[in-house]
């Protein structure tokens, strides 16, 4: 059974500065739907159109350009006229957006509006696509080897020559995992680097000379699920698979 290669993944998350407000008011519901964001055309900003609602009302539009301008906004009727004017009241009262320093600035805030809170949810929404992106990809790639990196952040991997899950269940299979682990990823579990896979055996991850803070805990239906049945199908082909 032979080890392959390495796979790098990264994703650059641009992290949510706005801290204090939260997706849907408690008081005053504002939301964007239909939301058409486009990753080409955002530079300085992010790039989008959407639709606004206030109250569960389409009240009007929101639009950025991705150039580093403001959001802009609009009504589509009187109605819808009101109902901004009222969100941007209701937006005045919240707390001041709180951005957290980082190593380009030191922190500072600035006071809500109804653009700011327009962003936020923006902000939030292509947060959770790129989530949902990063973990589909992460998920995909443990089904092929050893997998670690910084959660929601970025990750390589040492693949096999078959499907992990054959690898766990082969005869040898553990003992491989764990010198691969030892040898060729312990040394690079800093700087929040844990190992990602939730479908190795704990056991495993332990005898490998891994502390609790070094990986993710695994899930144990992925771990046990069919490995028995698939080791017992297996068994007469073990002679005919790439040696570890």
């Amino acid at each position: 059974m032979g080890q392959g290669f390495l796979v790098f993944a990264n994703f650059k998350h641009k992290k949510t500065n706005i801290i204090n407000s939260s997706f849907i008011s408690i008081i005053m519901k504002i939301e964007l739907k239909n939301i058409h964001h486009s990753v080409q055309l955002s530079r300085e900003t992010e790039a989008f159109t959407a639709k606004l609602y206030i109250q569960g009302v389409h009240a009007g539009y929101a639009e950025n350009e991705g150039h580093g301008g403001p959001t802009n906004y609009y009504h589509t009727n009187e109605k819808g006229k009101e109902l901004i004017r009222q969100a941007e009241e209701h937006c005045k009262t919240l707390p001041p957006i709180q951005y957290p320093a980082d190593e380009y600035m030191e922190a500072f805030s600035v006071d809500m509006n109804l653009e700011n809170y327009i962003d936020d949810l923006l902000n939030k929404y292509v947060e959770k696509k790129e989530a949902a992106k990063f973990n589909a990809k992460l998920n995909k790639t443990m089904e092929k080897g050893i997998v670690y990196g910084i959660p929601g952040r970025s990750f390589a991997a040492i693949v096999y020559s078959i499907p992990f899950s054959q690898v766990i269940i082969h005869p040898k299979g553990p003992e491989t995992i764990k010198k691969t682990i030892a040898d060729k990823i312990l040394p690079k579990l800093k700087d929040g680097n844990i190992i990602l896979n939730t479908n190795i055996p704990e056991g495993v991850l332990k005898e490998a000379g891994l502390k609790t803070d070094q990986y993710v805990k695994p899930v144990k239906e992925k771990m046990g699920q069919g490995a028995q049945t698939e080791q017992n199908d297996n068994q007469n082909d073990i002679g005919r698979r790439r040696k570890m």
